[in-house]
């Protein structure tokens, strides 16, 4: 029997399936904020369903702020909670562990930060040991040295990465000098030479209490938090200094076409893309639908087009990373290297339809579904939703964005898109990266713009001997 009664006595038909319900905007949390008098920012998420308090100080700069020397800000952040003046790397783990909780410290690309997770009864106590990591890092040789070498084999296990190895050749081929050109872990020239005192003079600068900010998300009384903040961090001198700032380079440059050398490859690892669009753009939430439709989720154009009817990778994908400046936009797969050329001929086809061609309306329904559809699944959790107050401070944005989201996304049209892909899309001026075999791909890749060939460590490999390496 394919029915069962109904609430109001009819019978439900169970091989119809129901008609969605109407999308609609979320309440994002409520948040407590205060500003100390030296500029530190107090953010306060309360939930008390369970005891619990995440505790993260986050600093204002990070990759982007590395001053030529790529993976400092990482190493540096890292290196906060492997030792301070009063505590060893050890100590300040057990002592944090002894309470119920866990430490960690990092960096991306605009930001970096230390953090804990604690029982909340011992916020208090655990409180002083993430202070002490915050202001007083020792930056000890022995633990310098250790994370030197972690990096460093990180580094070499990269170049066994065709998707890596092809990545840092996309971005070192699309910004050029820009900060963004290298790999935010460093490269082993770089991260071989780090040493303690750029260590400290970037801490110095990020760390500063006007240039940071302390999010407490959990089983926190704001009042309580704040007289934490004002014990722990109340002394501390604002240095009022402006962050040096590295513009990007304009998204609408000459085609480049580039190809890194892996002799025994069996596929090829491509990227197509350019510079992209800045996180705080208002243009930023219509990218990301743009892109969504593009090469965003598994109904997207690129995947359905290489894998589904043309059946050349498992995947096909596409992003615009989300950072301060404009971070890169990007399009690829992993394919067979006798349809190389075929795949990005694809790729760049599909950009120039999003920017001629109206999306139809089904296919703009559905992409829109998907992405409200999913987006209370990124905003269940304290930590997803401090994540996201994050995100408003660094780059910017209004206090109701994701109030807003779905509405905003909802109220795109197929016209808007058009305009969004034709400002945001420039097939023309795309760089073309390939990681594969070297030989065939640059034959077959030239009917794209002049190739250049690269080893995986980024050296030029002069046509001469590119040339020798076919007979």
């Amino acid at each position: 029997m394919s029915g069962s009664s109904s609430r109001d006595g009819g019978i439900l038909d169970r091989s119809i399936v129901p008609a969605p319900g109407t999308p609609k905007d979320l309440a994002f949390p409520e948040y407590f904020e205060h500003t100390l008098a030296n500029g530190l920012k107090v953010i306060v998420y309360e939930e008390h369903a369970l005891p619990i308090a995440a505790v993260s100080v986050v600093a204002r700069g990070s990759g982007a702020d590395d001053g030529g020397m790529p993976g400092l800000a990482g190493m540096m952040s890292e290196l906060l909670t492997k030792g301070t003046a009063a505590r060893s790397a050890t100590e300040i783990v057990e002592e944090i562990e002894f309470l119920g909780g866990s430490i960690g410290s990092g960096a991306g690309w605009d930001s970096s930060s230390a953090g804990m997770s604690i029982l909340s009864r011992h916020l208090p106590q655990a409180f002083d040991v993430l202070a002490d990591v915050v202001r007083h890092p020792a930056f000890p040789a022995e633990e310098i040295e250790r994370v030197r070498e972690q990096r460093l084999t990180d580094i070499l296990q990269n170049k066994a990465n065709p998707s890596s190895v092809a990545y840092d050749r996309f971005c070192a081929a699309v910004y050029g000098d820009h900060p963004y050109a290298h790999p935010l872990e460093g490269t082993e020239a770089s991260v071989a030479a780090l040493q303690e005192k750029e260590m400290r003079a970037l801490h110095g600068r990020l760390f500063a209490p006007d240039n940071m900010f302390v999010i407490g998300v959990g089983d926190i009384d704001p009042d309580a938090f704040v007289r934490l903040c004002e014990n722990a961090y109340g002394d501390m001198t604002p240095i009022g200094a402006v962050r040096d700032v590295v513009q990007p380079p304009s998204a609408e440059g000459r085609r480049l076409v580039q190809v890194v050398d892996r002799p025994t490859a069996v596929q090829s690892s491509i990227l197509v893309g350019h510079v992209g669009i800045p996180r705080g753009h208002e243009d930023y939430i219509a990218a990301y639908l743009l892109n969504m439709l593009f090469g965003g989720y598994f109904g997207s154009r690129l995947n359905l087009n290489l894998r589904e009817d043309k059946g050349f990778t498992y995947g096909a994908h596409s992003r615009y990373e989300a950072r301060l400046q404009s971070g890169p936009f990007s399009a690829g797969a992993e394919v067979r290297n006798e349809v190389t050329d075929r795949a990005i001929e694809e790729i760049l086809l599909e950009m120039e339809r999003l920017r001629t061609e109206p999306v139809s309306e089904e296919e703009l329904a559905n992409v829109k579904n998907y992405v409200v559809g999913s987006f209370p699944l990124q905003i269940e959790t304290p930590s997803q939703v401090a994540q996201r107050m994050i995100n408003i401070e660094i780059y910017g944005l209004p206090k109701n964005y994701y109030n807003t989201f779905n509405s905003s996304i909802l109220a795109l049209t197929p016209e808007d898109l058009r305009r969004t892909a034709e400002r945001w899309l420039h097939p023309e001026q795309t760089a073309i990266v390939a990681a594969g075999r070297g030989h065939l791909l640059r034959n077959t890749l030239e009917r794209f713009g002049a190739v250049a060939l690269f080893d995986a460590d980024g050296q030029r490999i002069p046509n001469v001997e590119s040339q020798a390496q076919d007979t």
